[in-house]
């Protein structure tokens, strides 16, 4: 459960910004390794964030995508494009829908992907090692709603 910030408890307001810059730094820093992982991949980093989002959320057709990514369609249909010519994504027919197509990441390629991130990946367990279970679970409360409230503002911006 979230803890309510009251104005007039200093540590508690201290520390509540001293959250919000190091998730600024951690958006920072995990921006800047996506770029370098994009790059080493050799694709965009949008590119990047819909391979995630496959390798996530399983297959998926491309107004879906267009909807999650924040992109026109047009733009994800050319992303696509791309990623297929360089064969991380393919094309299959919906298996629901005989008008739609679903676009799956190549599981090989993605393995290219996710060795790139083992180094942090091994890192960060080991620093989770040092929580307790208690703690672990208010981390884990606070990055869930932190991206719900991340997704929640990031509509109505693009409102």
């Amino acid at each position: 459960m979230p803890v309510n910030v009251k104005p007039h408890d200093d540590g508690q307001a201290a520390l509540a910004d001293q959250i919000v810059l190091a998730m600024t730094d951690l958006v920072g820093a995990m921006g800047r390794m996506n770029d370098l992982v994009a790059q080493r991949v050799g694709v965009g980093p949008t590119d990047l964030l819909c391979l995630h989002t496959l390798n996530r959320e399983g297959p998926s057709t491309a107004g879906a995508l267009s909807v999650r990514l924040g992109r026109t369609t047009g733009a994800i249909t050319q992303m696509i494009d791309r990623l297929q010519k360089a064969g991380f994504v393919r094309r299959r027919p919906h298996p629901e829908d005989r008008r739609s197509v679903l676009v799956e990441a190549v599981p090989d390629a993605l393995g290219k992907v996710a060795a790139l991130y083992t180094g942090l990946d091994a890192r960060a367990r080991e620093l989770m090692g040092e929580f307790s279970a208690e703690q672990l679970a208010a981390v884990h409360a606070f990055l869930v709603a932190s991206h719900q409230n991340a997704v929640k503002e990031s509509d109505l911006l693009a409102e």
